[in-house]
């Protein structure tokens, strides 16, 4: 762990096992992440730790045999690992700074690090590093869909990256439907359910999409005219079971400006950003966290449409309850997580309910990559991309074989990747006081233009990585002799192909002329260095 300097957290699903790292493992490093996705996070965590509580624990999470990372995922059955605690996450959180999106923060002096939207949730983030003369961009978790409820994808992020790593994408599928088809499809079938006097269960976390589809069905139903969304007794209600779905809910009605911008314009408005603000105000939504049989059964309002959870907690909390309450009935269960299967072990004996799979893939696809990169095309230099080794990867590398300063690579997890990424120049800074001793020289061109520079003689200095020329502070000194190293200046041309002719002249200043489209040439003496050029590239 004592080489890790930095974690940059991406999404609030990629921080869900960071209590094992702070807590467990002892990493002491910097953790930066935005604002909402810290606190989406927290209860996402908090949700597990009500689910999966350290009643069922059999192995500490400290334990070398929990940490290591060799063995299978098959041979891990659900609930042998045991969660960390309430206390684990809120010293956690504590440890992880908080930033904005475009917000610029240094790092270790010459690091800068900038969060751009990446479209696909609340604070969702591709991060970008740059240093004086390179620039790395990490892209994960991200979704191109403009009219979501999220801040859209910033293609800044992009422009003049040296390296692009991208991780969380979706892969070539022949049956990929669309998210436009498949909204359409879902609150098709919510649609005929509802006037069929059936209930609807949706099996989707609290958070993320549900917040736009919410609004959808609400729409749709006024669409269609069937009976709307509301508190009265002729209405459709709507519930969202989950431990924390207030806090989610409400959460998400703060977060205007991490919003698209049309919903950014509504907090200036007397309604809610997002379309269940006013739904829970007028009581046509409600939240249920936590279930009692007998207490819950009374409260719910038939027909309904229910959020009810991911599918991954099936064995507890409010979707297999109401698998089990209304397993008598025709209603629907719908599976809208791109990565859930129906859940076939966990279905009651004899139900009668009607389970279908929908699956809403909102994030980038791998085949979109180059496209992407085609908007902030690069003029010179080289680009790296990273992809992760997928169905699809070696169709993206051949589709970019042609394309200019593109190298691209193929990685799997463990792997290790080298990048050229050196740099040919260094920045220094001159420090004010040497800056006030310059005096610019003219010098006559052979063309009868005037070029004026300055020559500057110091001590350079290296501190917090970075380089400043300051003035000499040696005693009984003047300016300090040059040694000048013709062969090494010869090799460098020669490194870089760039052929010089060699004269003297007689005073014993060595003139090196560069190519004549270049128009430049240097000198060199005993005690200075002087570069004459009319060609601003050079």
């Amino acid at each position: 762990l004592h080489t890790i300097d930095l974690v940059l957290i991406t999404h609030m699903d990629s921080m869900l096992g960071l209590p094992y790292l702070t807590e467990y493992l002892g990493y002491k490093g910097k953790i930066i992440a935005t604002e909402p996705t810290i606190e989406f996070a927290k209860q996402r965590m908090e949700e597990l730790i009500i689910y999966h509580g350290p009643t069922i624990s059999r192995i500490d999470p400290g334990s070398y045999t929990y940490n290591s990372q060799l063995m299978s995922t098959s041979s891990i059955p659900e609930g042998w690992r045991s969660i960390y605690t309430i206390k684990d996450v809120e010293s956690c959180v504590e440890k992880i700074q908080p930033v904005r999106f475009n917000e610029q923060l240094f790092l270790f002096s010459t690091l800068s690090l900038v969060a751009h939207s990446s479209g696909h949730s609340l604070g969702s983030a591709n991060w970008a590093l740059e240093t004086s003369f390179k620039k790395v961009v990490f892209l994960s978790t991200s979704c191109l869909y403009p009219n979501l409820h999220p801040a859209p994808f910033d293609h800044q992020v992009l422009l003049n990256a040296d390296a692009v790593i991208t991780s969380n994408v979706v892969e070539p599928s022949s049956d990929h439907v669309s998210f436009e088809r498949s909204r359409g499809k879902l609150l098709a079938h919510i649609g005929r359910s509802i006037q069929s006097n059936q209930n609807v269960l949706i099996a989707s976390p609290s958070m993320n999409i549900s917040f736009d589809l919410i609004g959808d069905i609400e729409s749709y139903f006024k669409a269609i005219g069937a009976r709307e969304i509301g508190a009265d007794n002729d209405q459709i209600p709507i519930y969202v079971a989950n431990p924390v779905a207030n806090q989610s809910l409400q959460y998400a009605n703060i977060c205007g400006e991490w919003m698209n911008l049309d919903r950014q314009c509504l907090l200036y408005e007397p309604e809610t950003p997002l379309a269940h603000g006013n739904l829970m105000r007028k009581g046509a939504l409600e939240t249920i966290e936590s279930i009692d049989s007998r207490l819950e059964a009374k409260k719910i309002r038939e027909p309904c449409i229910v959020f009810a959870g991911e599918p991954k907690f099936m064995q507890k909390g409010a979707l297999p309850w109401f698998l089990e309450y209304w397993k008598k009935t025709k209603s629907a269960c719908i599976m809208i997580l791109p990565e859930s299967k129906l859940p076939t072990d966990s279905i009651p004996k004899e139900s009668e309910m009607n389970f279908i799979r929908i699956p809403l893939e909102t994030r980038l696809k791998l085949e979109d990559v180059p496209s992407i990169l085609r908007t902030t095309e690069r003029l010179e230099n080289t680009r790296h991309l990273l992809i992760p080794k997928m169905k699809g990867a070696d169709l993206v590398k051949e589709d970019l074989s042609g394309h200019p300063n593109t190298e691209v690579y193929i990685y799997q997890v463990g792997d290790i990747i080298n990048i050229d990424l050196e740099r040919d120049w260094e920045k220094v800074t001159v420090s004010e006081k040497l800056a006030k001793s310059i005096r610019p020289v003219q010098q006559e061109n052979s063309d009868g233009h005037v070029s004026i520079y300055a020559p500057i003689s110091g001590t350079l200095h290296f501190y917090n990585n970075k380089y400043e020329l300051e003035p000499n502070t040696t005693p009984g000194r003047g300016q300090p002799e040059i040694k000048i190293e013709l062969n090494t200046i010869i090799k460098r041309f020669e490194q870089h192909s760039i052929p010089i002719q060699i004269t003297e002249d007689e005073q014993g200043t060595i003139i090196l002329e560069l190519p004549l489209d270049m128009n430049s040439r240097v000198l060199l003496n005993h005690d200075s260095i002087v570069i004459i050029s009319d060609n601003q590239n050079t």
